[in-house]
Order: structure tokens, then sequence, then C-alpha cells
């Protein structure tokens, strides 16, 4: 043994292996020499020649020029393994004390040198991975961006950093009016934050998606009411002019300035150099432009802001609601620029102070602030819309790039597989396995920053084009999104920070699982087949693909049946040949008598047209997304019920189609004074069970009772798909007449008739702006948002489809590929074609199944979140759930089948002499 073990150590000498790594080799090696020698000396050999026989079968040349014999099967396995080691050794790092230095760094680089080596050898895989996860990593970082530029971007204004947001809460019983959102502030509020912090080098506010309507051409426009130092505090100053000083707000309704936009400046008013100065009139009260904003500043919303006028001149914009004495209304958005050095838990500590004092002039109120770094959508009331939707986004995207490493995942193991053995002999020669885990990580990683940062790449370049075709697509009427889908560094670290969990998360299990190996079975075994394990882990990660595939599937399925079921569905009025205008009198101007002699001349004018055949009035158009709600009780219950309603004229009911069950309509002088008010078939089942309505009576908050006179038929003229919707109407009255729409329906052509509308008002107010429309054109508004959904789901489903299908074709086909030899045996056995088949499907269908089932229970379960978008389509829908489960599962089939149907082919006899 002595002997043997000083000529394997000769062989080993060059590797410099750990001593007791090279001790286990030599004692292991010589073990099976010593056996070979004893074999040979039984076998009639002398001594001396069986000694030589021996030594020279562990040589290279012998081993090359071998060409069967008696030798031992084993020794030759170990002989054979030691030469490739050899040969191995020189070019590849991953074995102790092999050259390398123990510098973590230097080891680093050996790893990605060799990783890219090994990369560039086998360029087809290396393709095919990359490419898969340049779409998973690319389709989410591109959709990134555009949230990104929605929420997570700071401002677009100089030092951005240095602004925060300031919201409130309230805690407490008190009574709190709210015009806009309950976060918000009152003037009081602001005047007492801003002179009394010691926090900000300033404090803004302003009242937000203020709509004004431009003289001349009636333009209708967005903008914002500001404190005069808004464009100091956010140093953006006005590329011609000047921006607002102190004086401009110093008394209410007396300093009609106003800032335009570079874009309204370029636009509308073709870039007049000398507009600065002029005279322009919005909502009938003239401003003299003293400015106009630098290009790119379209204000602190995500809606851009065509004009900026003092706080003071709220009023003028809005008659009739003065709300800078408010002191308890919320109204105003507040942001602050923090002194140098100062923190977010400072501003917190100083203006909660403020706060408190605050508070003891609303006794029993307790507030709250929420200090944020100012960005789009700060606000609680934003945030609560915007987060879950872009949650869902962010989920729906993740399980396409899920399915993209499910895929590469199964392509790594289907390729460690095929490097069991070089893996046996590197742990044969003492390279520890967290070694080998670390080098195939290396080589995931390497192959997930090819693929994901030219996937990053692309979507950034895509996903602008997108984000601009998409905006352009939208129901008009909808104002313009100041969207900056540009890349900066927050969408460079989540694409880094992506591509480098993506890598993670598909190369760590393949890399554990293909450094378990028997080094003895590995080293011996010539055909390199595949462990059960390792084919458990590939029908699993199909099954996986399948289950989000399904889900994404079937959310589409339910999206299109939505859909299909919004442009069949009857709401339950007439909406053909109606017209239906807008007027908010207030907004021009108009008390409640101007307003009531113009609309009632007004509908004169509209009926004599020729074609009109009856005009309507309600506060409420039919599906206008225009809603009311107010809570009632019951008499004799406890309970309020919160239930929308509609101020309507007695011809309402007639010229919508919209049928009286019990009682009777409205007549022509009934207004608000008289007490009827006319209920839904939904509502008064609901109120008042197996009884008869009329004659009930519901009490409003203020103590007024209104007594029901009759029972009109459910009808969808709140939310489309909704016909049970708790819902009464009321008498139009005079009050109605400051901001309400008009119904007209007509027989001919709708541009002559929208046409003759317009004249008739422009004769009798040639300011006053309106816009016609069909009525049928609403429900373009509810189905726009599905429609978008719908296709970006779709698109999300097909390339999920097309990536399961993949995964499935690649498993089958390596599947097969792996058996070839066992399929041989089976038909030389006397297993037909069909058996094969049958045998081959089975194993491609059963994870398909399984998969499929839960992807099914998982979409049955979140499904509700599709809810609002389904137009009264059931959340489980039958034929969804039904028909897209069959397709999926057809189509995995056909990609099965494909190589089951190679594998029928097989010749038994060439594949007994596989391997």
């Amino acid at each position: 043994m002595h002997e043997w073990s000083q000529e394997i150590q000769k062989r080993l000498k060059n590797l410099n292996l750990p001593p007791a790594r090279e001790a286990e080799i030599v004692e292991e090696v010589a073990q099976h020499l010593e056996d070979r020698y004893q074999e040979l000396v039984a076998g009639g050999a002398v001594e001396d020649e069986a000694r030589r026989v021996a030594l020279e079968e562990l040589s290279p040349s012998a081993l090359r020029q071998a060409q069967g014999g008696e030798r031992s099967r084993t020794a030759d396995g170990l002989a054979r393994g030691l030469r490739r080691v050899e040969q191995e050794v020189k070019q590849d790092p991953i074995v102790p004390g092999g050259g390398g230095c123990n510098d973590f760094l230097a080891t680093l680089w050996q790893d990605v040198c060799y990783g890219m080596r090994m990369l560039r050898q086998n360029p087809g895989f290396t393709l095919a991975a990359a490419s898969t996860i340049a779409l998973g990593v690319g389709i989410n970082v591109g959709i990134f961006s555009v949230l990104n530029g929605a929420a997570l971007r700071l401002l677009p204004i100089p030092r951005a950093e240095q602004m925060v947001s300031v919201s409130q809460s309230f805690h407490g019983h008190f009574a709190r009016n709210v015009h806009g959102e309950g976060s918000m502030f009152s003037y009081p509020e602001y005047v007492e934050y801003r002179n009394h912090n010691h926090v900000f080098s300033g404090l803004v506010a302003y009242e937000p998606f203020l709509e004004a309507t431009l003289g001349g051409n009636l333009q209708q426009l967005l903008g914002a009411a500001t404190s005069c130092n808004y464009f100091d505090v956010l140093n953006e100053h006005p590329a011609l002019g000047r921006g607002f000083v102190d004086s401009d707000c110093a008394a209410p309704g007396e300093n009609s300035v106003v800032v335009v936009s570079n874009n309204l400046w370029r636009g509308t008013f073709a870039g007049d150099p000398s507009l600065v100065g002029k005279r322009i009139t919005l909502n009938r009260t003239a401003y003299t432009v003293i400015g106009v904003a630098p290009p790119g500043f379209t204000g602190t919303e995500p809606v851009a802001s065509a004009f900026w006028v003092p706080i003071s001149m709220q009023e003028a914009l809005e008659p009739g609601r003065d709300r800078l004495a408010d002191d308890n209304l919320s109204w105003l958005a507040m942001l602050g620029r923090t002194r140098p050095s100062i923190t977010t838990g400072q501003v917190r500590a100083d203006l909660a102070v403020i706060a408190g004092r605050i508070d003891h002039l609303h006794p029993g109120r307790t507030t709250s602030l929420a200090i944020q770094t100012a960005r789009f959508f700060n606000r609680p009331e934003e945030r609560q819309f915007l987060i879950p939707a872009a949650s869902v986004i962010l989920a729906a995207f993740g399980l396409v790039l899920l399915i993209a490493c499910a895929n590469v995942a199964n392509l790594l193991l289907a390729r460690a597989s095929l490097r069991h053995r070089e893996i046996a002999l590197r742990l044969s020669i003492g390279a520890s396995r967290m070694r080998l885990v670390r080098q195939l990580l290396t080589e995931s990683l390497l192959l997930s920053l090819i693929g994901g940062g030219s996937g990053s790449l692309v979507a950034f370049w895509a996903f602008a084009s997108f984000t601009r075709l998409a905006v352009s697509h939208l129901p008009k009427g909808l104002p313009a999104l100041a969207l900056n889908v540009r890349p900066d560094p927050f969408v460079f670290a989540y694409a880094f920070g992506l591509t480098l969990i993506t890598g993670i998360a598909f190369g760590l299990i393949p890399a554990f699982e293909s450094t378990r190996v028997d080094l003895n079975t590995a080293l011996k075994d010539e055909g390199g087949r595949a462990r059960g394990s390792g084919r458990f882990l590939r029908s699993t990660l199909v099954g996986a693909q399948v289950a989000v595939c399904m889900i994404l599937l079937l959310a589409t399925g339910l999206l299109l049946r939505a859909l299909y079921h919004a442009q069949t569905v009857n709401p339950g009025f007439e909406m053909k040949n109606l017209a239906s205008g807008f007027f908010n009198l207030l907004d021009q101007g108009y008390d409640q008598n101007r307003a009531t002699l113009l609309m009632g001349r007004l509908r004169e004018r509209i009926a004599s047209l020729p074609g009109v055949i009856e005009v309507a009035q309600a506060e409420c158009a039919p599906l206008s997304h225009d809603f009311s709600v107010g809570n009632f009780t019951v008499p004799g219950r406890q309970e309020k019920v919160s239930i929308e309603y509609n101020h309507v004229s007695p011809k309402y009911f007639s010229l919508l189609g919209i049928p009286i069950l019990l009682g009777r309509g409205f007549r022509p002088g009934e207004t608000h004074d008289a007490p009827g008010v006319i209920v839904t078939q939904s509502t008064a089942q609901r109120l008042w069970p197996g009884e008869n309505p009329l004659a009930k009576t519901l009490r409003e908050d203020s103590g007024r009772e209104d007594s029901v006179i009759g029972v009109a038929k459910d009808a969808q003229v709140s939310h489309l798909g909704e016909s049970t919707t708790t819902y009464l109407y009321f008498p139009a009255g005079p009050e109605d007449n400051v901001r309400t729409y008009l119904l007209v329906r007509y027989t001919g052509d709708f541009t002559a008739t929208a046409k003759g509308i317009r004249n008739a008002v422009q004769s009798l107010d040639p300011e006053m702006p309106v816009n016609v429309s069909k009525l049928e054109d609403y429900l373009e508004k509810w189905r726009a948002p599905s429609r978008i959904v719908a296709a970006l789901s779709g698109a999300l489903g097909s390339l999920a489809l097309l990536l399961a299908s993949i995964g499935v074709y690649g498993t089958v086909s390596y599947s097969v590929s792996r058996s070839t030899h066992d399929i041989g045996i089976r038909m030389a056995l006397g297993a037909g074609g069909r058996d094969v088949m049958k045998l081959v499907l089975w194993q491609a269908i059963r994870p398909v199944l399984i998969g499929g089932i839960l992807g099914v229970a998982v979409c049955a379960a979140v499904s509700q979140v599709f809810a609002s978008m389904l137009f009264g389509l059931s959340t489980h829908d039958p034929i969804a759930f039904i028909f897209v489960p069959a397709f999926l599962v057809f189509v995995t089939l056909v990609a099965g089948y494909l190589p089951a149907r190679r594998a029928t082919k097989v010749d038994p006899i060439v594949a007994l002499r596989y391997e």
C-alpha cells in the first residue's frame, strides 16, 4: 500500500490539495490499485508484472490506448476522473490552492472570468436565458418607471429634496367642512403655520384643480389659486415677467393678476412676447398677465396647471364661495421648504405645537400631522387610491417575471444535469459545496445582469413611447397628466436591485440542487442521467408557471367578458338619440335668480329646435360620474342609510323611458318645497320589504321628512352594471339651476342638434361655455379604464402563456432526450407508440393540471379586485372560469405533444445503444 501511496502522491503533487483531502484521495485510490494488483496475481501474473500493469492503468497514455479488457471498472472510472481533473484544473479556479488569491475580490474576479467563459461556450443557452430575463425584468422596470414618474419622483423644481408636504388628520367628535380633501387646511390655519413655524424658509398654500373658462375661445382650463410666495418658495422664476409679490394677496378680490403656463402661452397665445401686461378673461373676470412660467414647470400636482392666480382672487374664480374666512374648511394643500439641517422629525415636532394651539380653538378636536418629502400624490386621499392600484399593477408584472425566473431555473437545472460529472470531479478534489454554489450563482448573476441590463435599456425607450400612446388615447375631457418617465437614480437602483434579486431567485435552487451529487456514482456514470429530485423540481417549476399564467389569463378573460357585457348591457333607460349639456352657472357669476331665468329661456329655445322631441333637466346626468349622496333614516329605526339621490324635472322619466311602476311622477311646478320623493324598486324593497312603499316617510339629517309618492323602475343611472343601487329622485327647483344638466331627445343628425343647442346658448349668453355630447358617450368613460386594464392584462397574459408554453415544451423535450434509453427499453419490451405518447403526455400534463387548479383557486379568491370593472358581471363568471382553463390546458398539451410525438419515433435498437 505504501508503494501505491507514493505513486499517487506524485500524480497529485501539482494540484496543491489540502493535506486532509489529499490523504483521503490517496487512501481511496491506493485501495483500488491494491485490489487490481491482487486481481492480476490471482489470475496468474507474477508480482512485478501485476504491479507494472496496475500502475500503467493509472497513467493517461494507457487510458487513451485502452480498448476494453478486464480492468476493474471502479479503478478505471477513478483513473479517468483523475485525468480529467488534471486537464481542467489548469483553467478552473474552483479548487483550493489552484493558484488563485485568497482575497475575496480576486476570487470573485476569477468566478466572473470563469462564468463568462462558460457562457461563451454555450451561446444558445446564454441567448435563451438572457432573452427570457430581459423580457421579465424589462417590463417590470418599464412599469416602475411610469409609477415613479407619477408618484415617487421628487417635484420637478430646484432643490426638491428640501420640500416637504404637510397633511393633517383629525380625531375626536367635531364637524369639519371639506372642499376637496379632508387632509387639507383652511386659510387661517395656513397663516398660523406660516407665521409661527421655526423650521421652514417658506411655506406655501394653494387650491389645486381650479376650473376656469378662458374668455374669447371659451377654452376650459385647470389652474391653481396660490399664496403669493408660491414661486419664490419653489424657486421657479417666470421665463417672462414676474411672479407674485405680497401686495398681490393684500386684499381679497383687488389684485386680478395671473401667471400663465409656458404650454398655454405657446399654444393658445402662440408664444406672443407681448402677452405680459395684457388682460385675459377667466370666468368672466379680467386678469392682467404678469408672467409666463418657465418651460417644463406645470405646478405641484400630477395634473398640469395652465394658470396661477393669487389666493385672494379665489372668490372671483368661484363666485358665491368665499373660503378665505372659514377657519374650519379643508381646501388648501401645503408645501414647505425646510431650513438647512432641519430634519423631518424637527418639522413634525415644531408644527405639532402650532396644531395644538389651533385645536384649542375647536373643542373636541385633536390633529395629527403627516410630514413627507414632497412628491406627486402625497396626500392620504391620493395614496389611498394610488397604492392599491400600483400594488395590483406591480403584482401583475411581477407574475410575468416569476414565470421568466421559473423558465431560466428550468434551463439551469437541465444544464446542471449535463454538468453533474464536472461538478462531481471538482468536489472530489477538494472544492467545497458552498464554493461551487457561489460559482454557479455567479454565472446566474452574470446571466441576470446581461438580460436585465439589456431589458432595462429597451424598457426605458419603449415605455416612454407607450406612456405617450396611452395618454393620447384617454377619453376626451380628462386633464393632461404631468408624467415624467425618464429614468432617474431611483429607477436605476430599482433596475439593478431587481436584476440582482432575479439572478438569485432563478439561480439559487439550481445551484444547491446541482451540487447534491453522489461522487462515486457520478464519476462512474457516463450517461449523466438526471436524478429524480431534479425531475421533480423541473415539474414543480412548470406547475408554478402554469399557476401564475392561469391567474393572468383568468383576469384577462374576466375583463374581456366584462367589456363585452358593457357593450351589450341594457342600462334600464334609453340612451340613443339623447344629447346632454352641462352648465355650471355659479362659476360664470350667475346667482340663483339669473340662473333660473336663463335656464327657463334656454329650455324653451332648445325645445323649439327642429328635430327636438323633449327636454328635461337633472342635477346628475345618467352615468356621468356625478353623484350626490345623503344620509336618511326611516322613522322608527335607529340606523342611518346612505342613499344616492338626484334632483330631476318632471319630464326626466319619460325622456329616458324609465316607467313609474307605482304612484305618480313629479308634476310641473313641484320644487324642493314639495315633500314628495320617488324611490326605485330596489330601494323600496330594501327599506320596506314586503310593504307598500307609497306614503312611507324618509327623514333627512336636517330633520325634513319626505313622503314616497312613486316607485320608478330600477335603472343603472349611477353605476354601469349596478341597477340595484339605493336611489332617490327629488323634484328639481330653482336651487338646481346654478349647476345642472340639460337632457335633449332628438331625431335626425346629432351634429345638427348639437350645433342648434350651442347656438341657442350663445344667443342668450355669448360667453357661456357649453359642451354638448351624446349620452352614449358617457359609457366610454366607464369602459375606457377597463379597456386599458384589459389590454394590459391581455398583453401580460399572452406573454405569460408564451413563456409557460416554452417552459412545458422545454421540460418535455429535455425529459424525452434524457429518457431515450428508457423509452427504447419499453418499446423493445412491446410498448407501442400510443403507449409512449400517453406516458410522455401524462408526465407533461400532470404539473399543468396541478398548477392550473392552484391558479384557478387563487384567482377565484382575489377576483374581487376587478369587481368595479366588471359592470355587473359575476367575479366568478362561469364562462371565463371554464373557457380559460380549457384553453390553457389545450395550449400546454400542444406544447407537450411535439416532443412526445418525437419520442414515439425512437428506434429501439438505436436507443438501447444510446449513451
